[in-house]
């Protein structure tokens, strides 16, 4: 009913307006045809683009662990001299030997100066040079930033982890009385 409304429609248009309705008429039938050919085909183009979508944010996600753990924050330098401590120097020789190598790259936190920052990346750079057998431009595996890492001392978050445990409730089953069972 509605296929032969729509015809009779279209007939009446084009017995009135003979010279108007066969302008757009070719154009008409292959936009048709195309959007046919689309709903047919959905969703199949669209999965690519969703699947894009879905891992976009967690690609983010991922860069900025990295780049989380890959920093080194105040606690590494020395405050006198922001000469790389012991620790730091460990933690330099992890992010060259353990991370993947899309990953190896030093991020140093901001100093309270400019001279304090400058002198920060001259030690990271130094230290990437005696590293053993580690091939790498120093220049471009150190960059500054100003996000401060997200830790703490061990016996902060050792005190946080104990505490969460020690507020987890104990475990237990239900008394074998209930009456709310299906027997």
């Amino acid at each position: 009913m509605k296929r032969a409304f729509l015809f009779g429609v279209i007939g009446l248009t084009m017995a009135v307006f003979p010279g108007t309705t066969r302008a757009g008429w070719h154009e008409f039938w292959d936009r048709v045809h195309l959007d046919w050919h689309r709903n047919n085909a959905w969703p199949q183009p669209f999965v690519d683009m969703d699947r894009h979508a879905t891992r976009v944010p967690f690609a983010a996600m991922v860069r900025s662990g990295w780049q989380m753990q890959n920093t080194l924050g105040d606690d590494l330098f020395d405050p006198e001299t922001q000469r790389l401590t012991t620790a730091g120097k460990h933690k330099v020789h992890w992010i060259f030997t353990q991370a993947p190598p899309q990953r190896r790259i030093v991020y140093v936190l901001h100093g309270e100066t400019d001279r304090a920052t400058q002198e920060r990346v001259a030690s990271v750079k130094q230290a990437l040079r005696t590293l053993a057998g580690i091939e790498t431009d120093p220049d471009s595996a150190v960059a500054v930033i100003g996000i401060p890492p997200r830790n703490g001392s061990g016996g902060y978050l050792d005190r946080v982890r104990r505490s969460y445990e020690a507020s987890a409730p104990a475990p237990r089953l239900p008394s074998l009385g209930d009456d709310s069972g299906g027997n």
